[in-house]
């Protein structure tokens, strides 16, 4: 079991929980030790959860002591700001887009730190929390932003997990009988938010087509649009990759 000791030093302790593989395991081995009353657990609901997240979410909701969700409004963010990309073409930055070079394209991180972390973040520390547990674990991150047992903004960070693999999740969450998301029947990850179109790595497009068709239909429709401000930059770099390389080999 981890050490829970950091429990100690604070009288406000809130855990980070979003509804993943990760996160889950963390309040199964806080329930475990019977510290749910010591704490409170928080969630943010972008508002384009899956449905399958919502039920595990609404299962952790059921034994927690105290939960608090964080209810946000992703796609009114995109609508304001546009679909978020791990491609970013110059004309959606915001001097392209003020000599009119292109509609708005959102970098993966900047959607993600407005309808995720920063939410989060700021309810988690409104609330007087000094101690912050995550399912964060280094197998997922080449170097942590914050490891356990660090602090940032006179908050510490406690990571129960961090150097479990994703089997050692997946093996535990079987052991104590926890609800296990269908959406890892594909891969070891699961979309924050259903429709993201960023994070390609994840398998969105494949999993809602299998599951969900009014939602593939909608990411679908989101991806064609995208690909309208993405293909003209592909494009040039393309023509100028294959010009350069054909001069390199007649040279």
């Amino acid at each position: 079991m981890p050490d829970w000791s950091a429990l100690d030093r604070h009288e406000r302790v809130a855990v980070n929980f979003s509804g993943g593989k990760d996160s889950l395991a963390v309040c199964y081995l806080l329930r475990e030790a019977g510290l749910l009353d010591r704490l409170t657990i928080y969630h943010n609901d972008t508002g384009d959860l899956l449905p399958e997240v919502r039920e595990v979410v609404a299962h952790v909701e059921a034994f927690a002591t105290r939960f608090v969700r964080v209810q946000g409004d992703v796609l009114g963010w995109i609508a304001a700001n546009g679909l978020p990309s791990d491609l970013v073409p110059f004309g959606a930055h915001e001097v392209g887009r003020t000599v009119g070079q292109g509609p708005p394209v959102a970098s993966r991180y900047d959607c993600c730190y407005a309808n995720l972390m920063r939410p989060l973040w700021e309810r988690v520390r409104a609330d007087g929390n000094t101690l912050v547990i995550r399912g964060t674990r280094k197998g997922d991150f080449p170097r942590l932003p914050v490891a356990s047992g660090q602090t940032m903004e006179g908050c510490e960070f406690l990571h129960p997990i961090e150097d479990w693999s994703a089997d050692d999740v997946f093996a535990y969450l079987r052991r104590v009988g926890a609800p296990i998301c269908r959406v890892y029947e594909e891969g070891p990850q699961s979309p924050e938010c259903a429709r993201c179109t960023a994070w390609m790595n994840v398998g969105t497009g494949r999993y809602l087509k299998r599951h969900h068709p009014a939602l593939f239909h909608d990411y679908t429709a989101r991806l064609t649009a995208l690909m309208g401000s993405l293909a003209p930059v592909l494009e040039t770099y393309r023509r100028e990759v294959a010009e350069v390389l054909a001069n390199d080999t007649a040279a």
